[in-house]
């Protein structure tokens, strides 16, 4: 058995904590050395800026560098001494101020966006493309998929397989279903599960209002891929065994073509509605 002294395993724990704080300072705006700099100036005091580059392993020469960007974030001071400058982290509160800047520079762009919108989407296209085929790749692609559905004109048709807790986590998803229904899409969804109203999954407000779904049994479509009809748009996405792909396919011929092999399912679907509501009763739990 190996045995740890007080003091080792106090400067074990010291160190784990700087390095946690250091890395959540990245969320406002600092990356990790910036971040170094400044939390070694809060907790050693005032310093030159040959001390600080030794202590902390920089380069003189690109120390300045980092210097520059701090006190720019109004997180750096700068005092004249006899012998020099001397650098000195500015006050924790400080933060607060970088807050409230990348505040008022969203409330700026979100002022912007529809006038920026407005125009690019009135740009003619360089090139007319009469089939375009997307690949995504990881988490991060998947969510950009959910997102994409976002720009539904009116509704999303989707042959649902499991549920998008599983592509991208219920916080994202909870995001999807909100953006959904303040933009006042519907979804509407055939599905070898079953939601017949008991929206429990899910806590954005009118969800109800903006989702239909059918239930129809794996026997007569048996749906292994999440799949996404929108504005001329074909979404597939998969995660099946961690491997999470998907691919947009753009052809308005080809989306109509898909559009009604859906409603005619959805038709078949309602022969369904009894054995769907059944289901839904015997599931006690159940994430969407």
């Amino acid at each position: 058995m190996i045995k740890v002294s007080y003091n080792t395993f106090k400067y074990l724990f010291v160190r784990m904590n700087k390095q946690i704080i250091i890395s959540r300072l990245s969320a406002f705006g600092l990356d990790e050395i910036e971040a170094k700099i400044y939390f070694h100036l809060l907790e050693h005091g005032s310093q030159k800026p040959l001390e600080l580059s030794r202590d902390i392993n920089i380069n003189r020469s690109k120390i300045y560098r980092y210097i520059d960007k701090l006190i720019a974030k109004k997180l750096l001071e700068l005092s004249n001494v006899e012998r020099g400058i001397r650098l000195k982290a500015a006050s924790p509160e400080n933060l607060e101020l970088l807050i409230y800047e990348k505040e008022q520079e969203i409330k700026q762009q979100k002022e912007n966006l529809p006038d920026i919108l407005k125009v690019l989407k009135s740009l003619p296209e360089n090139e007319q493309k009469t089939f375009e085929v997307k690949h995504y790749h990881g988490t991060d692609g998947l969510k950009q998929m959910l997102w994409n559905h976002l720009s539904a004109k009116k509704e999303i048709l989707v042959f649902g397989f499991e549920n998008r807790n599983n592509i991208a986590g219920k916080a994202f998803a909870e995001t999807i279903r909100f953006e959904q229904v303040r933009r006042k899409i519907t979804k509407i969804e055939i599905e070898n599960a079953t939601d017949q109203g008991n929206y429990w999954y899910t806590s954005v407000p009118d969800w109800g209002k903006y989702y239909k779904s059918r239930f129809i049994p794996p026997r007569v479509l048996n749906i292994k891929q999440y799949q996404v009809i929108f504005n001329g748009t074909i979404s597939v996405l998969n995660w099946a065994q961690g491997n999470k792909v998907g691919v947009e396919m753009t052809n308005s011929a080809f989306a109509a073509m898909y559009q009604q092999i859906f409603w005619k399912f959805w038709d078949i679907a309602k022969d369904y509605i009894a054995k769907g509501k059944r289901l839904e009763a015997s599931v006690k739990t159940r994430v969407r």
